[in-house]
């Protein structure tokens, strides 16, 4: 009881303290994602690949750098706009062709996922973790990949997309059925791609500098 005695008054104190009534709502004030992120410590070697991500109107909107780390491959992701708000999918992609007017579709050139192993989604060489939009259309991303090497960014012609809905990684529990067979778990298109959607921004990934 005194506990819990003690817990009221420090509450009132503080309702005291703030003039008794609770403070209008107020929104967050709107900052850019490279702002946001200013306390993340930067890169401090040279980019080893880039990619300049353009979007379905072929405008650049941001782009992509590769750094070559110890044990694998950094990547920073920073886009100034044309990021719908929420998750995105993130992938490196095994062509690199960006053609936002391509007969099937939007950067559909690029191929699928890098997958030099045949894996299912969730496990491809060319998958990231995904790209958050904020709510002013920017984006930044950084983070470490270890199943793709700095050769096969440099060599290999890739390129790197951006969908416009959420990825769920192929994470699929058998408790939930495909409507189209019946069948528990992810199906074909699911284990994939993740379900991200239609693509929106795609950059080749081009040694840095070239």
């Amino acid at each position: 009881m005194f506990k819990k005695g003690k817990s009221l008054i420090a509450a009132a104190v503080l309702a005291a303290a703030a003039g008794c009534a609770p403070p209008e709502e107020e929104s967050m004030p709107e900052q850019e994602a490279e702002e946001v992120s200013s306390d993340h410590p930067s890169v401090q070697n040279s980019p080893i690949a880039e990619a300049e991500m353009i979007n379905t109107e072929e405008t650049e909107i941001g782009h992509v750098r590769f750094y070559e780390k110890k044990d694998g491959v950094m990547m920073q992701a920073s886009f100034e706009k044309g990021v719908p708000e929420g998750f995105h999918g993130f992938h490196i992609h095994e062509t690199g062709l960006c053609e936002a007017n391509a007969e099937d579709g939007p950067f559909t050139t690029a191929g699928g996922h890098f997958n030099p192993g045949g894996t299912s989604h969730g496990s491809h060489v060319g998958d990231m973790p995904s790209l958050y939009g904020m709510t002013n259309g920017s984006a930044y991303l950084a983070g470490a990949l270890d199943r793709i090497t700095p050769e096969q960014l440099v060599n290999e012609n890739l390129a790197v997309i951006l969908h416009d809905g959420p990825n769920n990684f192929a994470n699929i529990p058998d408790r939930y059925i495909q409507a189209e067979t019946g069948e528990p778990g992810p199906d074909k298109q699911t284990l994939m791609t993740g379900d991200s959607g239609s693509r929106i921004s795609c950059g080749v990934v081009k040694p840095a500098g070239a």
